[in-house]
């Protein structure tokens, strides 16, 4: 992961879970140089206020464990986020860290359990609604994830993981018209084009609505967003059928 203001970093494998449309990493990085007080730097990464009044001894702890973590250690990166939240209890993203960690243990009830401590450490903490909106998705519980992402979406608009993944659920619990509305909101944010695959969804429902040239426009969009994806073969196919269909 590199881009301007940020310091470069590498994160480790990721599994992706068969009941997911659509998945989302959340990659967690440090400024490249640090900013005076009261400066801001245009397209640089933003951190929560409470984030600026953690304690050094806190912070540097969350700075091994970021490091650990890139480098795929994850007891020894938990054993740092644990003594960074020691060092500072309201460490939303040490929380948020220590439910990544368990989701990638397999451990369900220990994630669920760190990001709702992350949310009522710091309840503006984005990442964690998301982290936890996408464990209901995945168990099927479309109102919970709604109403996660739907608060998340209310402190920031601009969060594309959180537009689609809430674009996702609504796909999910057959609420066309807002998960519409919804990839139209994905696409016009920022750095949409890591999910494309939200175009697909809507491709498939604008199929079933009768509607093909719509159901055609999305299918393009996901060619033109990600054309060397995997599934690039079966939209093609989709979008022939469309246009001769039999």
């Amino acid at each position: 992961m590199t881009g301007r203001g940020i310091e470069s970093t590498n994160t480790s494998y990721f599994e992706i879970n068969p009941l997911e449309s659509l998945h989302t990493e959340t990659v967690h990085v440090k400024p490249d140089s640090p900013t005076p007080a009261g400066e801001s730097t245009p397209k640089s990464p933003t951190i929560s206020v409470s984030e600026m009044n953690i304690p050094k001894k806190a912070s540097a702890e969350m700075n091994k464990g970021l490091d650990a973590y890139s480098k795929g250690d994850m007891e020894k990166a938990a054993a740092y986020f644990e003594k960074a939240i020691a060092e500072y209890p309201r460490y939303a993203r040490a929380y948020d860290m220590l439910g990544v960690i368990a989701i990638k243990s397999s451990d369900r009830i220990k994630a669920r359990e760190m990001f709702s401590k992350s949310i009522q450490a710091e309840g503006t903490f984005l990442p964690a609604y998301v982290d936890l909106a996408r464990l209901y998705l995945q168990d099927q519980d479309y109102a919970e994830s709604e109403r996660l992402l739907t608060k998340a979406i209310a402190l920031n608009p601009s969060v594309p993981d959180g537009v689609a993944l809430l674009a996702t659920t609504e796909f999910a619990n057959k609420e066309y018209d807002k998960a519409l509305a919804d990839v139209e909101k994905t696409h016009a944010l920022r750095n949409h084009e890591q999910f494309a695959e939200v175009h697909i969804m809507a491709g498939k429902v604008l199929a079933l609505q009768n509607r093909p040239q719509a159901a055609i426009f999305q299918f393009q969009l996901f060619l033109i967003e990600k054309p060397d994806s995997p599934q690039g073969e079966s939209v093609r196919n989709a979008i022939a059928s469309l246009k001769n269909p039999e």
